[in-house]
């Protein structure tokens, strides 16, 4: 199977994509732009570079005119337009650079707030969210989501989620997404609230005539797991051609979404990028605080990605 980061690697080097950084006095944020700019993924650009100084001016005029129509206080403007994240974002938000990678020394709270700040959602999305690109030893890889931004999403939230991350799923894995929506029942073997939100979830895509395969509720065993999926879905769940296949997890809530993905990174062995936002109207990307130098170099590749035309929809 085909390394989807190989690939975007492939799409994206010689292109000359500028990706803005705001944390590089950390040496881990400096050297990954070092190796990026030798690989030719990216162009990555320092807050500090001649190249963006001279447009700083605009984009802190652009991130008033935001915040201000938000209604915030002027207090709170003026500390906003002196963060180094939001400056950055604001840089991707008037073109100056074609992508932010920001958080390797920032809460992903303060990377959403700034990229909603400076940049905002996509037309016609109501709730940004993130995924996660885990890659298994076996060289399987699947997207997780919202393990990182979205609490207690409700099932249109929900729905909202799914359908961003089969849009990445397409970007990232380049195969068709097989979307499961997960809960601690399957096809109502259990009765509870959370189920039903999960179930009205489905419903929502239903009611939406999405382009993609769906299915739920699932277990994440019948999810993944052929022979488990046959076991608890019988005929029904070969309709939707995604119990025992999936590729896309959507969980029901950030307890289960970031536990999960920590599980199968810290105990399975897997690969873990992200958290990667989702829905926003141009590319700005989260990175954990624990991320390596490399963790950062794939992060910049997955923002080049998206200013790379391509066919299908993006990061």
């Amino acid at each position: 199977m085909t390394d989807p980061l190989e690939r975007l690697r492939a799409r994206v080097r010689g292109r000359g994509a500028r990706i803005v950084l705001a944390e590089t006095a950390d040496p881990r944020v400096a050297e990954a732009a070092r190796r990026a700019r030798a690989r030719e993924l990216c162009v990555p650009l320092a807050l500090e570079d001649p190249a963006l100084a001279a447009l700083h001016a605009a984009a802190r005029e652009g991130l008033r005119a935001r915040l201000t129509q938000r209604g915030l206080e002027s207090d709170e403007v003026e500390r906003r337009l002196q963060d180094r994240l939001h400056l950055a974002a604001g840089l991707v938000a008037i073109g100056a650079a074609d992508g932010a990678v920001l958080g390797a020394a920032s809460t992903t709270a303060a990377t959403v707030r700034a990229a909603l700040a400076a940049v905002g959602p996509a037309n016609g999305v109501s709730r940004i969210s993130s995924c996660f690109l885990l890659t298994m030893p076996d060289d399987r890889s699947f997207l997780f989501a919202d393990c990182a931004v979205n609490a207690d999403p409700s099932p249109v939230e929900l729905a909202d989620i799914a359908i961003a991350t089969a849009a990445s799923c397409r970007a990232l894995l380049a195969e068709p997404p097989r979307v499961a929506l997960l809960s601690f029942s399957t096809y109502g073997s259990a009765r509870h609230p959370r189920v039903e939100k999960v179930r009205s979830a489905v419903d929502e895509l239903a009611r939406r005539g999405v382009d993609f395969a769906f299915d739920g509720e699932l277990q994440v065993d019948a999810a993944l797991v052929a022979e488990v999926a046959e076991r608890k879905t019988g005929e029904r769940g070969g309709t939707a051609g995604v119990a025992g296949r999936a590729n896309v997890l959507i969980f029901p809530d950030l307890d289960a979404g970031n536990i999960g993905y920590k599980l199968v990174e810290r105990l399975a062995g897997a690969r873990a990028l992200g958290p990667l936002l989702q829905g926003l109207a141009r590319p700005v990307h989260d990175l954990s605080r624990g991320c390596s130098i490399e963790d950062i170099v794939d992060v910049m590749t997955v923002a080049a990605a998206a200013s790379v035309p391509r066919e299908g929809a993006l990061l």
